[in-house]
């Protein structure tokens, strides 16, 4: 029996940042307000997905007409929401410093490490790598998995 992975290595803009497991009570609240936001977004997709093999989505490519999709959804979900997934998520990051690892959200909600404040896109990153090395396994054996590993292609250990 493999031993579970409790945390991965990613870098983003050069920085390098450990992302750990959420504690499972958070982890599932997360989950099912997911499962509630993404449902709308997966049955907007299956139309363009009936086109890949059936019970694969090996073949299925993310393209302009997928992107607008998803982001046509992901528009509705209200900010509390998103503030209350994105903190959550950021909780379980860490910023790789000669110093060792500091939280890249602190308790009070402030950014624990320099430069993020107005870096949305390392914000972004970080937020999607936390959320997906987390919930991904939920979907695996849903058939779902196959379509998000290209959302987080940094390096991971």
């Amino acid at each position: 029996m493999q031993a579970p992975v409790k945390h991965k290595d990613v870098e983003i803009g050069g920085r390098k940042f450990r992302i750990r497991k959420f504690p499972a009570r958070s982890g599932s609240f997360i989950l099912i307000k997911l499962t509630t936001i993404l449902m709308p977004i997966f049955t907007s997709l299956m139309p363009l997905l009936k086109d890949a093999k059936e019970g694969s989505f090996e073949d299925f490519k993310v393209d302009d007409k997928v992107i607008s999709t998803v982001m046509s959804q992901l528009g509705n979900i209200a900010e509390q929401d998103f503030a209350y997934i994105q903190d959550q998520a950021l909780k379980v990051c860490y910023e790789s410093l000669s110093a060792g690892l500091a939280p890249v959200l602190n308790e009070n909600g402030t950014f624990g490490v320099a430069d993020l404040e107005d870096d949305t896109m390392l914000v972004m990153g970080l937020t999607i790598h936390a959320l997906v090395f987390n919930l991904t396994s939920f979907f695996q054996g849903s058939g779902l998995g196959g379509i998000v590993p290209g959302l987080t292609s940094s390096r991971q250990d």
